[in-house]
């Protein structure tokens, strides 16, 4: 499909008849595109492209979603979805090689419309496009990890939010780094908010600024965080730590993307993509009473959980030379190594602190280096660990070590599949679950990944 000057032809498959989408025909004509309108049963025409098919509130029927969905993938078969429709879509969504979020800026749609004619970087192989995340930080060469940089790629070709999962030290920060450089808004400001640390009795303040003279310290008007990431992404760290006050006024926020500063009297529409991160499960929370459903419906929109070490198989040596490189030359130490104990340990160790005590281990390990060998490992081993400590405790310790693993390995076999595990494993369903709690491992953290709902 071309759509350079001399082709600007579109077939808009369509059953809508809101505002909404009289306004996307508006944009499409105002950018010079000939629009050709038909209804869902074009679909069966749109195998050799030429098709940019708009999902809007009305979800379509079942016979029809299933052939959009064997479609989606064509690399000439593009999406544009409405914000408000992303949740009955979502299982085509998950296959669609490139979809466009609408209502967005005229400017964004321009660069996608074009960027899809001329089969951009989402028709590049999926290895291709995970490598140019890595080129941003992202270290890893596990099918997991680089699932999970291919579903980040995509979700830079939209606005839509984001909700980045994982557990601590997993690189929350640095994915939506990456998606905010890999997006249209790259030359914009990337401003990240740690949200357990705003606090409660200014944070409307804190995030929309306020006017000269709204309370007792304000000595001159001061802009809030939300127009310092103006034209550019607002990044939500810890999001779980939002205080019942704090979740209201940014869920108010989130409706219209409008807001007003403390004491002034002017809206102001914000221009911002916003992306959320948290370590714990926010459903959850939400179940607890402990965190607003509507909220969570306004931030997880797209989501992506990013992988605990532990699953990332061949990933620690990977990852360590990195972390030495990067060492080595802030130090210019010259070329360094682990020594051979660390080498063994680093692969047998569940890092619960993932890649950022990984990380911390090999620069405490580079800066007390001898003879250019780099330990890693935190404590030296004791010769007499037998005999220290007494047959009971020993045992317990070495059972529960065990356990943690053999658990690890057969949920990352399963894909945090639990009747899986427990027929692999010989054991009840129950028992293992029983297991699974004592040792605080969550099946949810091993399940296999999508571009919409994690992994």
């Amino acid at each position: 499909m071309s759509l350079d000057d001399t082709d600007r032809r579109l077939t808009l498959v369509s059953q809508e008849k809101s505002d909404r989408f009289e306004a996307f025909l508006g944009a499409l004509g105002a950018l010079d595109y000939r629009v050709q309108l038909t209804g869902p049963e074009a679909l069966a025409k749109t195998a050799k492209g030429n098709s940019l098919v708009y999902l809007g509130m009305r979800g379509w029927d079942g016979r029809t979603m299933r052939r959009l969905k064997a479609l989606a993938a064509h690399p000439h078969c593009m999406l544009a979805i409405e914000k408000s429709a992303f949740r009955w879509a979502e299982p085509t969504i998950r296959d669609c090689r490139e979809f466009l979020t609408w209502p967005c800026a005229p400017s964004e749609l321009k660069m996608r419309l074009e960027r899809y004619g001329r089969s951009g970087p989402l028709g590049r192989p999926a290895d291709e496009r995970a490598a140019e995340v890595s080129a941003l930080g992202l270290v890893g060469q596990s099918r997991c990890f680089v699932d999970s940089l291919v579903t980040l790629r995509r979700f830079a070709e939209c606005d839509a939010a984001v909700l980045i999962k994982g557990e601590t030290g997993t690189g929350k920060e640095l994915a939506a780094r990456a998606i905010h450089q890999l997006s249209a808004r790259s030359e914009g400001p990337f401003v990240p908010v740690c949200c357990g640390a705003l606090p409660d009795t200014l944070i409307e303040a804190e995030l929309f600024g306020h006017a000269r003279g709204a309370f007792t310290d304000a000595h001159e008007a001061r802009a809030g965080l939300v127009e310092q990431a103006r034209g550019g992404t607002l990044f939500l760290d810890e999001v779980e730590a939002l205080s019942a006050k704090a979740q209201v006024a940014l869920l108010r926020f989130l409706e219209s993307l409008e807001f007003r500063r403390v004491g002034g009297c002017r809206t102001q529409r914000a221009d911002v993509r916003v992306i959320a991160a948290g370590n714990e499960d926010l459903r959850q929370l939400a179940r607890d009473g402990r965190f607003r459903l509507d909220l969570l419906y306004r931030l997880d929109v797209l989501s992506l959980t990013l992988p605990a070490l532990r699953q990332r198989v061949g990933d620690v040596a990977l990852l360590t030379r990195h972390f030495l490189t990067l060492f080595e030359q802030q130090y210019q130490t010259g070329a360094l190594a682990l020594d051979i104990r660390s080498s063994h340990w680093i692969e047998e160790y569940t890092w619960p602190g993932n890649v950022r005590e990984l990380e911390n281990l090999v620069h405490r390990g580079v800066v007390t280096a001898q003879d250019g060998l780099v330990s890693v490992c935190p404590t030296e081993p004791r010769a007499r660990d037998s005999v220290d400590e007494a047959f009971g405790v020993a045992k317990a310790r070495a059972v529960n070590a065990f356990e943690r693993r053999y658990l690890e390995s057969v949920m990352a076999q399963t894909q945090g599949n639990v009747t899986k595990a427990a027929e692999q494993a010989g054991k009840e369903r129950r028992a293992l679950g029983k297991l699974l709690k004592k040792h605080g491992i969550d099946p949810a953290g091993f399940a296999q990944t999508s571009p919409t709902n994690g992994f």
